[in-house]
Order: C-alpha cells, then sequence, then structure tokens
C-alpha cells in the first residue's frame, strides 16, 4: 500500500472545520465568554490533574472549562474551530497543518520541543526484523498523517527502501496495540507509552528512533485557537500558555512523578513506567516566535514535500506572535 496524497479529515470533518468562523462565536470578543476559558484535554492530562494550572488561572480571574478528554490532537481543532473549546491541546503540528491546509482559520499561538525524541518504530519479537530493510514485504501500523506515518517514511527514505514494497495499515493507537500483540502487524511506529507496552508486554525491538536518526526535529507539540480568538483575547492567551510553561516546568523537574500522576488514568504495569521515567524526556514551551516559526517551516516543508501533508503552507501566516 503505498501512502497516497490525502487529507486527515472525513468528510463531516472538513465540513465543521470549513464552516463560517461567525457561527463559532459565543461571545462578543472572537467567541470568547467573559472571564472563561475552555481548555481541551487528553485522556492523561497532568494540568488538569494536578489542579494548578485551574488555580493559578482563576487567581488571575479566569475560570477554566475543561472540554474532551480526546485521543489526540486532531479532534481538539474540530474541537475549537467548531467553537466547543478555545485551544488546542499540545499536539502534534502535523494534523494542526493538514486542518489549516483543508480551510480551518486556525493559528499557533504556542509550540514545544522535547529531548530525547523517542518515537520509535519496533518490531514484533518473533518476525525476524532486525533493521529498516528488513521491513520489505512486512505489514507496518502507523497513525494516519501523524507521528507515526511522518516517521515510517522517514525510515524508507533513509535506508533506501522503496515505499510500495511495504504493507501500511492506518490504525489509531489502541488499535494498533492490540494487533500488535496478536501478532496482526509486524511493525508499529508509536510513541512512547504504547511504545514501552510494545516493549514490556510484547517483547518488541526498536529498530529506527526518531532522536537517534534524524537530525532535525519534524513534528513538535503545538496549541492552536481561531484567528479571531488570538486578534481579541491576546491577554487570555499570555495567561494561558504562561501556566501551561509553569505546569511543564513542573513536569520537567519531577518527571517520574508526573508519570506517576498520569498512571491514574493510564494504569501501566511499574515495568512500563520504570523504562519511560528511565527516559527523563524535557519539554520546552514557549509563546511562538520566530524560532519556532522557523523550525515548524522546515517540518512543514519536509512533510508537504512527501505528501505526507496534502500541499505546502507558510507557517508564518498561521502563527501570531504575542
Amino acid at each position: 500500500m503505498t501512502l497516497s496524497r490525502r487529507t486527515f479529515l472525513t468528510a463531516a470533518g472538513l465540513a465543521a472545520v470549513a464552516a463560517p468562523l461567525a457561527a463559532c462565536a459565543t461571545g462578543s470578543a472572537g467567541g470568547a465568554t467573559q472571564g472563561k476559558v475552555r481548555l481541551t484535554y487528553s485522556t492523561i492530562s497532568l494540568p488538569k490533574a494536578r489542579g494548578v494550572l485551574e488555580k493559578t488561572l482563576k487567581d488571575q480571574g479566569l475560570t477554566v472549562e475543561w472540554v474532551g478528554p480526546f485521543p489526540n490532537h486532531a479532534p481538539t481543532l474540530q474541537a475549537v474551530v467548531g467553537g466547543t473549546a478555545d485551544f488546542s491541546f499540545g499536539g502534534s503540528t502535523t494534523p494542526a497543518d493538514q486542518a489549516i491546509l483543508s480551510g480551518a482559520d486556525l493559528v499557533y499561538v504556542a509550540w514545544a520541543a522535547s529531548t530525547p525524541r523517542t518515537t520509535a518504530i519496533v518490531a514484533g519479537a518473533n518476525t525476524g526484523i532486525q533493521k529498516v530493510t528488513d521491513l520489505v514485504g512486512k505489514t507496518v501500523a502507523v497513525n494516519k498523517a501523524g507521528l507515526g506515518e511522518f516517521l515510517l517514511v522517514a525510515a524508507l527514505e533513509k535506508y533506501k527502501v522503496p515505499r510500495e514494497s511495504v504493507k501500511v495499515t492506518y490504525l489509531n493507537p489502541p488499535e494498533a496495540s492490540a494487533a500488535f500483540g496478536a501478532g496482526k502487524i509486524d511493525a508499529w511506529a508509536i510513541w512512547q507509552g504504547f511504545r514501552e507496552i510494545a516493549e514490556v508486554q510484547y517483547g518488541a525491538k526498536p529498530i529506527f528512533v526518531d532522536g537517534d536518526e534524524l537530525d532535525f526535529q519534524i513534528d513538535f507539540t503545538s496549541y492552536l485557537v481561531r484567528r479571531e480568538y488570538a486578534e481579541q483575547n491576546a491577554d487570555t492567551i499570555r495567561k494561558v500558555i504562561t501556566a501551561f510553561q509553569a505546569d511543564q516546568d513542573w513536569q520537567n523537574q519531577h518527571y517520574k512523578e508526573s508519570l506517576d500522576i498520569g498512571n491514574a488514568v493510564s494504569h501501566y504495569p511499574q515495568a512500563v513506567l520504570d523504562k519511560m521515567a528511565a527516559k527523563n524526556v524535557q519539554t520546552k514551551l514557549a509563546l511562538i516566535n520566530d524560532d519556532g516559526i522557523a523550525q515548524l517551516q522546515r517540518g512543514a516543508d519536509w512533510l508537504s514535500r512527501r505528501k505526507i501533508l496534502s500541499g505546502p503552507i507558510t507557517v508564518a501566516d498561521h502563527a501570531v506572535k504575542l
């Protein structure tokens, strides 16, 4: 199966994204309700679980309404454009770029980079796969137009493996985890958490790790809002991102403890938690700036040239520096 040009949205989702933003307004300030901010969150959300961010913003006159949980970044973008949330959560720039290309009037307001970059392609224990070139004729699971797919494309390109020689199946992480454990797929391009589960529970072996194999970052963590919201709520955005920065700084300093808090939801075995904690991933979050725009542009150019994105994008036209 070749990796062809497409958008990540279904027809229904695209219709929601392309809807006139005027219809999304819930108040007079770019869709905002005075004194309230609506934040999307993932299934495992440290800021929500700790409660510090919510208190910090309340002390500054902002009540937080949590919207979610969401399994990944793409549906949070639809929630923002659809007017049921103000901020997407800190998620992948790849679906954000594609949402913009598909007609969403979204803008980047914050970005983050992490080290080490631990997303990896892992191979099943009994597949005979030892290296990327062994993927020929094998079935590899990826998440469509996301971290997993770009990592597979990068791996095949680096080791000169024709894309059409690999069987690609598009699965969300929970589905891919079950298929991997059952031996229905041979390899899986996946990020932290699911990666360690595959290694600990199924004996998976990493054969291509983002930070070890690629000399620059392609996909980043990002926060987006509607353009109109950004134009009329700059002070609220600064307060929200500053609160997220403080929460991220705490997580960096208390990495193992942050994993333990998240595990109240994820219920990972201790061996999986220990493997994750050993990587001590550090994340730096900032309001969008010239460096962020340049790095996001470099990643977007890489993705569009390889048709992971449906076309080119000029990030500066969809970013608001505050």
